[in-house]
């Protein structure tokens, strides 16, 4: 239970709440969700989610934050073992299964928030770029670091291939892509890249 009741006090587990609420985000998006939604899954009052964090945004940020630390330290280790090949494929695979992951797939919580960042605040569009920007740094440190035979000389630039294909496969799992499929397309990707 989120809601710990205490004399006078109102108290409850941040970490389970802002979990909780990242849920809803990324089943509902930031602007389909509503404090409702959010009271809902938190068994938190509407008042006392306004009362601790201020505004749906403000949970949102606190949200997508938890969220991007873990999400980049799970890609940093999926590319850390193996040739420059084999990290692309792990890493790949992370995605694809963090995206296929749920009954309904949940989709991909960067790109369903990429796409609200239109009609969303200066902040979110930063947290996005901000996580693409830093898993971009994360993939060409392991291009470059990768033992054996180089895939490319500029591994800054694939990178932002790499992640611009992410974000491919997250509009593909979207219109119905099985895990399958899209692992069928990452290694079909990889092997091009392998070949140059």
């Amino acid at each position: 239970m989120v809601m710990m009741l205490m004399v006078g006090v109102r108290q409850f587990d941040e970490q389970e709440v802002i979990a909780l609420a990242l849920d809803v985000f990324w089943r509902k998006g930031l602007h389909d969700a509503t404090m409702q939604d959010l009271a809902a899954a938190t068994g938190v009052q509407r008042g006392s989610l306004y009362n601790a964090y201020g505004d749906k945004e403000s949970i949102f940020l606190r949200a997508f934050d938890q969220y991007a630390g873990q999400f980049l330290e799970t890609a940093a280790r999926a590319l850390a073992e193996g040739d420059a090949a084999a990290r692309l494929r792990n890493f790949l695979d992370v995605i694809i299964v963090n995206m296929t992951a749920g009954s309904p797939s949940r989709g991909c919580l960067t790109t369903r928030t990429a796409l609200d960042a239109g009609i969303s605040s200066e902040d979110v569009r930063e947290r996005v770029q901000g996580l693409l920007g830093r898993l971009e740094q994360i993939v060409s440190h392991a291009i470059r670091s990768a033992p054996g035979k180089p895939i490319t000389t500029d591994a800054d630039r694939l990178a932002r291939v790499i992640v611009t294909f992410t974000r491919g496969l997250a509009v593909m799992e979207r219109a119905g892509y099985s895990r399958k499929q899209l692992r069928e397309s990452a290694t079909a990707f990889v092997d091009a890249m392998a070949q140059r």
